[in-house]
């Protein structure tokens, strides 16, 4: 089962705020971000040091979740060999490898990998003792090989197996062996197999990628070794070559030339990963091609102090900057050497944070690995230090995009609690953000972040927590997004004039006129609470408006603003009546965005939605067979075939198989999804859905299944009781809830108003 997709658009009744999409800026725009806003110098601090392990203590338990930021805080700023630093490893890899176990046994394989990377890179060579991982790491390391091992990967899973080896009780350890002895094999018949370049290459590659995971002695010297060998066979081939002894293969040619231009570098890598200075300067000193080193590395290395400061460490990562980014940019790069790079930029950031915590360019650097390494809730606890040293509005606008690309990567695997102890780690960072002098500076805002939090909550049925957290982000920026929300939620508890003055001031926000699908949102929302109040002409005229506003801008900006513009189209017209042109702006949609699963996603939900609530069950068997052809979620798709499986059974129509294919496709691994799924299948009872929810969105979700469940059986709801009980549970922001609305407009029997003349429409 592959990772299900959080944020899912088709979850939601409406698409969420574009304003709150900041999970994409990559980590060297972060840091540049960041690093710009610094100023002044950095004082001295000491050397890296990493000795041979303190005895990790006994029975260290693994820390809570709740206190896991704060862990990995102190964990980096800890001293090397320390028996602090020993403690904090403990506690932080035993609950890495806790979370690394019970992804994969949710079939979350990829999350369960990084978090098992994740939770080594924090190690340095001769760290590693047999209580260091806590009790989990067999299981999880067990997942993660077998992983690795399905990918070819032979130097990391060569690191883990030399793990587990150390981990395994005497009973198990000649199976570990006899994994380890098969990959030795390997290596032996790739330096026969293979031209010099080739071969020395592969091995170097699976040298380095194990050194980066393994951290032992034993790993780091072999890979200083290959390296070794692999620069000195490039040599001697272009010795070769130019003596006219050899007429090399293009892919020894360019085996070769990797090795030269990047092959020094390497070596410095394998030891920098470590912030091992002294290490990188001796093991350049063997290298054959020590003459190549480039100058600027050189010169960083040679400026170096016994005890470097942070901006020492930076200078040596500057130095390497401009080679990895040469190196990023060639295809032929392995990723392994890819790999080192990052793990080298870490190694050097993490030193110069531990020396310097206020320096916001090595604070950005780590933040930002973390973020890559399953590590996103520890990010900013991490900026915190350099955030108040350096309070200008360009830092603090960094640190507040870095708060959220982590909540952003937590959402994108549904890790909502995650999220929430990523917000609460934040918290000082949003004090800092709220100072009156640069509150209007800030680009995102701490508005920005609670508005981003409260949507969550609203996503999740935390009504009062989402007011609020929407509440106070209104008060510090007006936001039509925000706005929209808090007239939601005054819709729901039936406060239908503060919900219309929400939208009157929403309807005028900064972002409202930027965004036509955001506008035209609005006032088809005030156009039904309008109607709901017993006002027809003012209902019509917010409609016409918004059929206005929406075909004048459904030509307007990038593919995903044009595909949000014709979804909400496609609501306006279903109130006009216009069935035919509400298909086509759903058409037009689909085809805006054809490779972006997200707006996939939100175009055929509402496709099949419409379909449902019109018993249109030809239109719902091709939204649900193009979702299937597009890839989406298992998230997405199963709630699409409940919808064309409760039509069929409504219209006595059960002709299709492919709903069943896709509920027997989903295992009841204890997801959400997977128990839909076995409902839809017939294995579970629509009464017990209730019972098996966790939060409040799924409980409104399970309220509305049931509901619809007896209604598709022919069973009656005077007076639409059990779609209105829909409508009071805490599912503001689902999809369910809009289907029961529309349900209950059409029930009630009002005629559409006719297409206004004025408005030419696609």
């Amino acid at each position: 089962m592959p990772p299900r997709s959080a944020r899912s658009s088709s979850r939601k009744s409406r698409f969420s705020p574009k304003a709150f999409r900041f999970g994409v800026t990559s980590a060297v725009a972060l840091v540049s971000a960041i690093s710009l806003g610094a100023c002044g110098g950095v004082p001295e601090g000491r050397a890296a040091q990493h000795p041979e392990a303190v005895a990790a203590p006994n029975g260290v338990p693994p820390v809570s979740d709740a206190a896991f930021a704060s862990a990995v805080h102190d964990l980096i700023l800890a001293a090397p060999g320390s028996p602090e630093r020993a403690r904090l490893l403990t506690g932080v890899l035993g609950r890495q490898m806790e979370r690394a176990a019970a992804r994969f046994r949710s079939h979350e394989t990829g999350r369960g990998l990084v978090a098992v990377i994740g939770g080594l890179y924090l190690l340095h060579t001769g760290e590693l003792t047999n209580d260091t991982l806590g009790p989990a790491a067999r299981d999880a390391l067990r997942e993660a090989v077998r992983e690795l091992a399905l990918r070819g990967d032979e130097g990391r899973a060569r690191a883990l197996y030399e793990i587990l080896l150390r981990l395994t009780p005497p009973d198990g350890k000649p199976e570990v062996q006899g994994h380890l002895d098969a990959l030795s094999a390997w290596s032996l018949d790739e330096l026969k197999a293979g031209p010099g370049t080739i071969a020395t290459g592969s091995i170097e590659s699976a040298s380095v990628a194990r050194s980066l995971l393994e951290p032992s002695e034993t790993a780091k010297i072999d890979a200083l070794k290959a390296t070794l060998d692999w620069i000195a066979t490039a040599l001697d081939l272009q010795t070769k070559f130019r003596e006219k002894k050899a007429r090399p293969t293009r892919e020894e040619v360019g085996e070769a030339v990797r090795a030269l231009h990047s092959g020094n570098d390497v070596v410095a890598e394998i030891f920098l990963r470590d912030a091992d200075f002294t290490g990188a300067v001796r093991a350049l000193a063997r290298s054959p091609s020590k003459e190549s080193i480039r100058p600027a590395l050189q010169q960083a290395l040679d400026a170096m102090s016994p005890k470097p400061s942070a901006s020492q460490w930076l200078g040596v990562l500057h130095a390497l900057t401009p080679s990895a980014h040469d190196r990023e940019q060639d295809d032929d790069e392995v990723m392994e050497d890819r790999e080192l790079v990052r793990a080298a930029t870490f190694g050097m950031a993490l030193e110069a944070y531990r020396v310097d915590p206020s320096e916001p360019e090595s604070a950005a650097l780590v933040a930002a690995v973390l973020q890559d390494l399953g590590l996103a809730e520890a990010s900013p606890a991490i900026i915190t230090e350099a955030t108040r040293a350096h309070h200008d509005a360009r830092t603090v606008s960094a640190a507040l995009t870095i708060v959220l690309r982590a909540m952003s990567i937590e959402l994108e695997v549904n890790d909502f609690e995650a999220v929430r102890r990523t917000y609460t780690a934040a918290a000082p960072l949003l004090g800092i953000a709220g100072a009156r002098e640069l509150a209007q500076q800030l680009q995102p805002s701490a508005a920005n972040v609670r508005a981003m939090m409260g949507e969550v909550e609203l996503e999740q049925g935390s009504l009062p927590t989402a007011r609020a957290l929407l509440t106070a982000s209104a008060a510090e920026e007006k936001s039509g997004s925000v706005l929209l929300y808090l007239a939601r939620l005054d819709r729901h508890d039936d406060q239908i004039k503060a919900a219309l003055e929400d939208l009157r001031v929403a309807r005028d926000a900064a972002d409202t006129v930027r965004d036509p699908a955001l506008h035209g949102d609005i006032l088809l929302t005030m156009s039904d609470l309008a109607r709901e109040s017993g006002d027809a002409p003012g209902a019509h005229q917010a409609l016409v408006d918004a059929l206005t506003v929406l075909v004048k801008g459904r030509t307007e900006g990038p593919a995903e603003q044009r595909a949000h513009v014709e979804q909400v189209l496609a609501r306006v017209l279903d109130r006009f009546g216009a069935k035919e042109k509400a298909q086509q702006a759903l058409e037009r949609a689909f085809e805006a965005t054809p490779h972006d699963k997200r707006q996939i996603a939100a175009t055929l939900g509402q496709v099949v939605a419409r379909a449902f609530v019109r018993k249109d069950l030809l239109a719902a068997h091709d939204g649900l067979t193009r979702a299937i052809a597009s890839e989406l979620g298992d998230d997405e798709i199963v709630y699409y075939a409940l919808w064309v499986h409760l039509l069929e059974k409504q219209l006595k129509r059960v002709n299709d198989p492919t709903p069943g294919r896709v509920f027997a496709s989903i295992p009841d691994d204890g997801h959400w999804v997977g128990k839909l799924a076995a409902y839809g299948a017939g294995k579970l009872p629509a009464s017990d859905l209730l019972g098996l929810a966790r939060t409040k969105a799924e409980k409104t979700e399970a309220t509305f299944y049931q509901v619809m469940d007896a209604r598709t059986s022919g069973q009656g709801d005077p007076g639409d009781a059990g779609l209105r009980s829909v409508l009071r549970g805490d599912g503001v922001d689902l999809m369910e809830e809009l289907i029961a609305r529309e349900l209950l407009l059409r029930a009630s029997g009002e005629a559409a108003p006719p297409l206004p003349a004025g408005v030419k429409l696609p």
